[in-house]
Order: C-alpha cells, then sequence, then structure tokens
C-alpha cells in the first residue's frame, strides 16, 4: 500500500469521526502515525495483513458489511447508523499499539510478519481499543461498550450470543463477515 493510499485513508478516518462529533485531536496527537500504519492481522495467512490495512478494511469491507447487515432489519429496530459507525471505526484502534513488525525471521518465512507487544496491557483488543478511546475523551453509553467489546467474547459465552445488543451482534458478524471475504478472495487467488 501506498504512503498516499495510507495517508488518504487516514485523513478519511479522522473526517467520518469528526463527522459524529468525535473531538479526535488527542487520537492524532497520540496514535495517529501507529493508526495510519496499522495492520489488521498479523498473519499473511488472513489476506489481511500489511501496513495500513487496519484502517483500509474498517473502511472499505467492515464497516459496509456493518451498514449493510443494519439495514436489512426492520427499521424500526435498526441500530443509529452514526453509532453503529462510531463503534465500527474505534473498536480495533488498540491494534496500532498492540502489534508490531516482527523481527524473528522464522516467523516472517512463515508470514507472521507482525507480533503482539509484550509491553502493553494483557487484555483483549475491544477491550483496550474501549480504554484506549475514553483516554481520548471519546465518551460511550454501556451499549457502546458492550459493541466495542464483543470480539473479546467467546463464541460458546451463550450471554453474548443471545443476549448481546443488535448493536453488538452487528459489529460482531460484520467481523465474521470481513475475515470470511478475505479468506474466499485469497482462495480464489490462490
Amino acid at each position: 500500500m501506498t504512503e498516499e493510499t495510507k495517508q488518504h485513508n487516514f485523513e478519511l478516518f479522522i473526517k467520518k469521526l469528526s463527522q459524529l462529533g468525535i473531538n479526535t485531536d488527542t487520537l492524532v496527537s497520540s496514535i495517529g502515525d501507529k493508526l495510519k500504519n496499522a495492520t489488521f492481522n498479523i498473519s499473511t495467512d488472513s489476506g489481511l495483513c500489511g501496513d495500513g490495512t487496519l484502517i483500509e478494511t474498517i473502511l472499505k469491507t467492515l464497516t459496509p458489511f456493518a451498514v449493510r447487515l443494519n439495514g436489512l432489519y426492520p427499521e424500526d429496530v435498526r441500530v443509529d447508523q452514526n453509532t453503529l459507525v462510531k463503534i465500527c471505526l474505534l473498536h480495533q484502534i488498540a491494534k496500532s499499539i498492540r502489534i508490531k513488525p516482527s523481527t524473528e525471521e522464522w516467523k516472517i518465512k512463515k508470514g507472521q510478519l507482525y507480533d503482539y507487544d509484550s509491553e502493553q496491557p494483557s487484555i483483549r483488543t475491544g477491550l483496550h481499543s474501549l480504554v484506549l478511546a475514553q483516554s481520548f475523551g471519546i465518551p460511550f453509553t454501556a451499549e457502546e461498550a458492550e459493541a466495542m467489546v464483543i470480539n473479546d467474547r467467546e463464541l460458546t459465552d451463550d450471554q453474548a450470543r443471545w443476549h448481546s445488543s443488535l448493536l453488538a451482534s452487528i459489529v460482531r458478524m460484520a467481523n465474521e463477515m470481513t475475515y470470511l471475504q478475505s479468506m474466499n478472495t485469497k482462495k480464489i487467488n490462490s
């Protein structure tokens, strides 16, 4: 991905947050460059690995999936689109500081181009993203917080599986669809 593409994606990401009424000054000054260059996944197996793929994937795949899924529900039960977009944009921002380029040649040869940073807290990405966003002054309702951490929950967690809000369910489904699309695209192109 070119530097121009990464910069364009980052500017669009920040613009969308600003349009939602979110002050992005602290986010940009604290993690802006890291966020612009962050990877969505650590391994090339996923097809979502590489500098700049976090924002690219969130903007061009995950969020559109979430918006389309929301549109499938009857209008009277749909999630507020601005809330949905807010969560889609923010629920994985911790990857920008949790994941760093791998330095171990054997991992790189196997396709694991990135590693988790052992100096970061040992918490899941959603929870870390929620804490990080709150530290930048971004407020969340309880329902939004649930959606921010839904991917942290195990698929065997019956409470999360059957009793989550529609917002959280859509965010989880959009993530699953993002990975499935990438894996299927990778198979087709192989």
